[in-house]
């Protein structure tokens, strides 16, 4: 069973028989799936149906822009936050609860690099993805140019 059908199963157990195979109104709604992805109306490949998808690259971008401006006010507040606990353990040095709290101290720093790591993937996924369709989408109308827009 590969990891796409052993998922479906755990979502979808009523699709299964108690053998694990797919119940007989799973294996028709299956096949209406194909059918409706299959080559339709307009003549577009095996699977389009004769759309093309539309990527609104200045989405991406402002989402980017969002991930990037989250990620720069929170690790403003980490850095307060950490400043903060560095005061407060220097005040209780020598209190057997400074130990505690630079234990928390360490934990919460490492907590906020993982977050911030997190952020800048996101920021670099959704960036990297909006200049690839941007650069896909010029190339496909420079080529389409050259064929004096398709009408050779």
């Amino acid at each position: 069973m590969t990891y796409d059908q052993d998922w479906d199963r755990r979502l979808n157990p009523f699709r299964y028989n108690e053998d694990g195979s797919l119940t007989d109104a799973a294996k028709r709604q299956n096949v209406t799936m194909e059918l409706n992805s299959a080559e339709g109306n307009g003549g577009g490949g095996a699977g389009s149906g004769g759309r093309q998808t539309s990527v609104h690259t200045a989405t991406l971008t402002k989402a980017a822009k969002a991930v990037e401006e989250l990620r720069g006010d929170t690790d403003k507040v980490d850095q307060h936050a950490l400043s903060a606990t560095d005061v407060a353990s220097s005040g209780l040095h020598g209190w057997q609860t400074d130990d505690g709290l630079f234990r928390m101290h360490r934990r919460w720093a490492g907590e906020a690099v993982h977050l911030s790591t997190m952020l800048s993937e996101a920021y670099m996924k959704l960036h990297n993805t909006s200049v690839s369709y941007e650069q896909t989408d010029h190339a496909e109308k420079s080529r389409m140019d050259a064929l004096d827009g398709g009408r050779s």
